[in-house]
């Protein structure tokens, strides 16, 4: 048996509607399905039988009248088998295009790599400087970029917890009554100067968060001679 030269080739064609439509529009059911049967056939083996009864038989159109009909739309060819011109023209302009398209991939393999890729090596050539020799001071063939950032990122200061001091000058300074100085550092002694559940990064901040929380509850504030003392202080300085 001699090897189908159109094997491993597309298994479709393109089909289109409009002039399939127009040029059908004579034919009757039984006679398009016949048609349609005979385009496959000849896209699969590259043509139908010349030999009328086997045309036939793959039409599905054994004993119909009809038969000649649809036969008639193909032409003796070389090989002699029966071909539908239109078809061989589609199957030329698939080809053509499948040829284009590889040649402009083969074009853009050549300006990437500056070679045709036709050293028999699919991977190509191994690079001259190894990745790992790139960088021998790092650990991975490319600097990471959030190492970077960290590595560009100012180290923050480490924080300091304020002397009793500090905090009655700051508590002057923001009219924070001296009688909450104590709570205040009372409170985050005992928690271990933390806000919530993170460390405290300003406790400037924290004092003036303090005093206004207080001052959201004029309740809380003792007296007003507890608010005169620290005027007292803070107009000593």
């Amino acid at each position: 048996m001699k090897d189908n030269p159109f094997k491993g080739r597309s298994p479709a064609f393109q089909l289109y509607a409009d002039d399939f439509i127009a040029g059908t529009a004579d034919m009757t059911a039984e006679e398009v399905g016949g048609f349609i049967r005979l385009l496959c056939h000849q896209w699969t083996h590259g043509g139908i039988p010349a030999d009328q009864d086997r045309a036939a038989r793959i039409a599905g159109l054994m004993g119909s009248p009809c038969f000649g009909y649809v036969l008639a739309k193909f032409s003796l060819s070389v090989g002699h088998t029966l071909q539908h011109p239109r078809l061989e023209r589609i199957r030329e302009e698939q080809q053509a295009f499948r040829a284009k398209q590889a040649a402009a991939g083969l074009n853009g393999a050549k300006k990437r790599w500056k070679k045709w890729p036709d050293d028999g090596d699919p991977n190509g050539q191994t690079m001259a400087t190894p990745l790992a020799k790139a960088w021998p001071d790092d650990g991975s063939p490319s600097p990471s970029p959030i190492n970077k950032i960290q590595a560009d990122k100012p180290p923050s200061a480490r924080f300091q917890k304020p002397s009793v001091e500090q905090l009655h000058i700051e508590a002057a300074r923001i009219g924070l009554p001296a009688i909450e100085v104590d709570k205040f550092l009372n409170y985050y002694e005992s928690n271990g100067w933390r806000v919530g559940k993170n460390p405290m990064k300003s406790w400037p901040a924290a004092l003036r968060n303090w005093w206004a929380r207080l001052k959201e509850r004029p309740d809380a504030i003792e007296s007003r001679g507890a608010e005169k003392q620290a005027i007292d202080w803070r107009d000593s300085l």
